[in-house]
């Protein structure tokens, strides 16, 4: 959902529970099943330090043949209810050079998890519903993702 601030919130239940959730984010395997826009658009970890100070580099590779790539550091990592890190976007992309923020909050709920993302600093309307619309897909692609593991664990 945008709202009148420079922001993206979009909260998402899943039947896991929060470790698996954080796991999700932790795992560089992981990671290139869910964190993209659409499963059309192909992630490739080109750097993964999942530690407070680490950073990461990642490359989108879009239908069109192109490539984004982004780039952040994590801030804080407080396992498993909260992850914070920066969110840059390298150029040419015509968001290349907003230092965004995402916050990840992660609660138990009801045997399950109650997952909140909040991307901040978004400093263009056109950067907030791409990125609305981006986490959006990404959390489809991780609800599928925690069943498919959920179905290899029984």
């Amino acid at each position: 959902m945008a709202t009148n601030k420079p922001q993206v919130e979009v909260r998402r239940r899943f039947a896991a529970p929060p470790e698996k959730v954080f796991a999700a984010f932790a795992d560089a395997r992981l990671i290139t099943r869910w964190l993209s826009p659409s499963p059309k658009i192909a992630l490739t970890p080109l750097r993964f330090e999942f530690r407070e100070g680490g950073t990461y580099r990642f490359a989108y590779g879009l239908e069109d043949g192109k490539t984004v790539i982004v780039n952040g550091t994590y801030i804080l990592i407080d396992p498993p209810s909260k992850i914070v890190f920066s969110w840059i976007i390298e150029p040419p992309d015509e968001h290349a050079g907003i230092e965004s923020e995402v916050t990840v909050a992660i609660k138990p709920d009801d045997g399950g998890t109650e997952l909140l993302i909040q991307h901040k600093k978004l400093i263009l309307t056109d950067a907030i519903v791409r990125h609305a619309a981006g986490w959006h897909g990404a959390l489809d692609q991780l609800a599928a993702a925690l069943e498919t593991e959920k179905q290899h664990d029984r």
